[in-house]
């Protein structure tokens, strides 16, 4: 019992992480529509010409600096690659052949195939009505 439940909380707490940064960007979004019409009054550059902004500077400006961690200057460090060959050494007990049933079953099926095929072309078809 404790370890499912202790399984399902788990769970949970790893979804939240995994969707943390899009709840970040929710939350933002979310208070700029909220307060959208303060945002336009006090913080946007055009404060007395609103030419269609009406605050969307400032989401645009808070978007940018809530997602810095993918615009980042810093160069990508190359690192050395190890490599690791694993070898696994086993003996071979028995070698299996290819049952004689399967390869007798594939021969009557190619046999009923060509019997299908052979039907259908002796079927006699009328020429077609070109009128």
């Amino acid at each position: 019992m404790i370890p499912l439940i202790a399984r399902k909380i788990t769970s949970y707490v790893l979804v939240f992480i995994l969707f943390a940064h899009n709840i970040n960007t929710l939350a933002i979004i979310g208070d700029f529509v909220i307060n959208q019409e303060f945002i336009a009054k006090t913080l946007c550059v055009q404060k007395e010409a609103q030419k269609g902004c009406n605050g969307k500077c400032q989401l645009r400006k808070e978007l940018s600096e809530s997602n810095t961690t993918s615009h980042s200057d810093i160069p990508f460090q190359q690192t050395k690659q190890l490599v690791l060959d694993a070898f696994f050494i086993s003996d071979i007990n028995e070698v299996n052949t290819p049952s004689l049933e399967f390869q007798s079953q594939k021969q009557k099926s190619i046999s009923n195939v060509q019997k299908l095929i052979k039907m259908y072309l002796e079927i006699d078809t009328p020429p077609p009505n070109i009128c």
